[in-house]
Parts: structure tokens; sequence; C-alpha cells
């Protein structure tokens, strides 16, 4: 049973969405046309929006909602809905290393919450790509399209010792590590410095939204408890594969630099169907940063 909570205080950039906390999940929802609508204090439900469905932006690992900030006011028709896991936007991080079928039920509940309910666009940023292929395939009347950006792309047989050594009980004990003040400001430090690197126009990096949360330990833990899961969501995402149909939504990839391997353009093609993906030469990993544009353009060409 979902247990639902006082919506903690949105972060500065998503001032204009109503907020709700879900299992420990942030949930935000911005309606479309209406910049105001939304704001603190209104009822998370969606509209008819014109029949056009609604727009969900999935956060790589370990980035906060926030991040999406230029793709949701270059989308002021849309009704956008996000997500923070637990442990940002000031919650508490729950304990757990996420897996497949915890990330697909929080995706499922954004869209399917009370007074919503209507199929969505799925925006996927790097590692994000498996939750969202997961849910297409396992609830596709839940998704109307698919937009991978700059997608992690794997078929890992072996979920890995990552995943064995954060089912221990020392995960616990060596995440405790970062109440460390000093180690928080290394940590906060070498995230901005990390996320700098991702990108080719860094000026656009927001500290406030790149660095300061990051100094904060529940961030830090829930930042690398899913570093931690991704081989072995990597892993269930393939045995997921072996069971299920073809994904039937339509789907679209971009790529930012250095462009995708040949081995994760054929896993492309063979588990999603999709052959001619679009490749940026002027843009980081951070694609919604660098380019809102271009994912707006393949939200936009979504036949839907």
């Amino acid at each position: 049973m979902n247990t639902r909570a006082n919506p903690p205080e949105p972060v500065d950039p998503l001032r204009h969405c109503a907020v709700e906390a879900v299992d420990g999940f942030t949930h935000y929802l911005r309606p479309g046309d209406s910049p105001g609508q939304g704001a603190e204090g209104a009822a998370f439900r969606g509209s008819a929006n014109g029949g056009r469905p609604p727009v969900l932006l999935l956060n790589g690992c370990a980035l906060p909602a926030a991040g999406w900030l230029p793709v949701i006011e270059a989308l002021p028709d849309r009704e956008i809905l996000a997500i923070d896991r637990p442990g940002f936007a000031g919650t508490a991080w729950d304990g757990r290393m996420p897996d497949l079928t915890s990330e697909v039920a929080a995706v499922q509940r954004v869209i399917d919450g009370p007074g919503r309910g209507r199929p969505a666009v799925l925006v996927a940023h790097s590692m994000a790509a498996f939750r969202a292929e997961a849910l297409a395939r396992l609830r596709p009347d839940l998704v109307v399209g698919l937009v991978l950006v700059d997608p992690s792309l794997e078929d890992y047989r072996d979920p890995g010792t990552a995943a064995r050594l954060a089912r221990a009980r020392g995960l616990n004990a060596t995440l405790s590590l970062l109440e460390h003040a000093r180690l928080r400001r290394l940590a906060a430090r070498a995230a901005h410095r990390g996320f700098r690197e991702q990108m080719v126009s860094p000026g656009r990096l927001d500290p406030d939204i790149f660095r300061d949360p990051y100094a904060r330990p529940e961030v830090l833990r829930s930042a690398l408890a899913e570093w931690l899961s991704y081989r072995l969501q990597g892993a269930q995402l393939r045995a997921l594969r072996t069971r299920t149909g073809a994904v039937t939504a339509p789907t679209s990839a971009i790529f930012a630099q250095p462009g995708p391997s040949r081995r994760h353009l054929r896993l492309l093609a063979v588990h999603l169907g999709l052959h001619e993906p679009t490749m940026l030469d002027d843009s980081g990993h951070l694609v919604m940063l660098d380019r809102p544009d271009a994912i707006v353009a393949a939200v936009d060409e979504m036949p839907v």
C-alpha cells in the first residue's frame, strides 16, 4: 500500500509545480498552458490538455528532477511529470538499493496516481532508459512513446559484485561515512566537477542544483546506492527482455558525443527496433542542459 506523507518543500527551480510525496519519492506536476497553476498547495491532478499525453521526465543516475528545468520551460503547453528519488528534495534516503522492479513501480505510480492514469511519453536520460524500457514492456498501456536521451544500453548476464556488496549488512555502515562534513564538501565539489565534464557548455550548470545538494548526506547515500545498482538493473532488464514481447511504443533516441558504440547501436536495434537515432556533436551527456531543444523536438515529433 502506498504511504503518503505531507509533501516536502519543492526545490526552488520547480516552485511552479504541484508536489506530493509517495513512498519516499517526490512527484512533480506542471500542468500545460498554466505555469501559475500547480503552484504549491494545488491539487496534484492532471488535465486533459487538449488530449495530448503528459510528458514524464526520468532522471539519470544520481541526478535531480530540477535538472530538467530547461526542457520543462521549453514545453509550456505540455503537462509535465517528474520524480525525485528518496534522499533528494529534502527527503530521507530509504536505506535500500534500487532494483528494476522497484524502479518500474515508482514510475508507474507517477503515471497512474489518483486523478491521473493517462498514458505518457517517457523521456529517459542515461540509466533511466532501463526503467523506461521495462515499463514499456510490462505496461504498454501506460506508455505512448519513448524518448531516450543519451541512454544506457546494456546486456549484462550477471548483476556483478556491487549488487552483492549493496545487499550485505555493511552497506549502511559504509554509507554512514557520508556523515562527515569534510567528506560531504569534497563529494559536492567532485560532483560539480564531474557534471561540468559531461557538458559542452558548463557555464549553464546551476550550482544550486548540481553542487550544493550533493553536500547533503541523504543525497549522497541515495546517489551512491543507485550507482551501485547499475549492473543489477541492467541484468534484470536483460532477463525481462527474454520473457516479454517487443516494445510497441514509438521510440526515438538522442546520443551526445562521442556517440554510441556499435554494440550500443546493435542493442538499440534489436531490443527497441530503432535504427536511426539522432546524433549530436554539440552536446555532452547532460543533453537536457546543453541541447534541451533537441529533446523538445523529439517529444514534439512523437506521433501521439
